[in-house]
């Protein structure tokens, strides 16, 4: 028994969970209807971006893994911390993410180097 436990034991403290697709620094592929030029979404739970239009503002967000490449992000802005908006956040099968809100697209971004950690 003790034979088989030991095994098992390094198996599962050796396993680890990889993050989540969408987590990383994503710059804009082309115009965005929010301006929106970098989105950093980071491991623990948080993410952040800067948008120009139609007012400049920082959001400031929380996420949740909603299917393997997809996360949910709920966002206030700068400018009305009151006011929390939701956006979807998924990363398709070329590497490509795609960042909605209410069905409607806002913009593609591709991933580039770095390390996501909101300062």
């Amino acid at each position: 028994m003790k034979n088989l436990l030991l095994p098992i034991l390094c198996t599962l403290f050796l396993s680890a969970c990889s993050p989540h697709p969408g987590t990383g620094k994503w710059k804009a592929d082309g115009e965005n209807s929010l301006g929106i030029a970098k989105l950093t979404v980071a491991y623990e739970g948080k993410a952040v971006f800067t948008s120009t239009k139609p007012d400049p503002a920082v959001w400031h967000c929380f996420w949740n893994a909603a299917e393997k490449q997809t996360v949910n992000l709920a966002c206030t802005p700068s400018t009305d911390t009151e006011a929390e908006q939701h956006f979807v956040f998924s990363v398709q099968d070329d590497g490509i993410a795609e960042l909605s809100r209410n069905g409607q697209r806002i913009g593609l971004f591709i991933r580039i180097e770095g390390n996501p950690a909101i300062q």
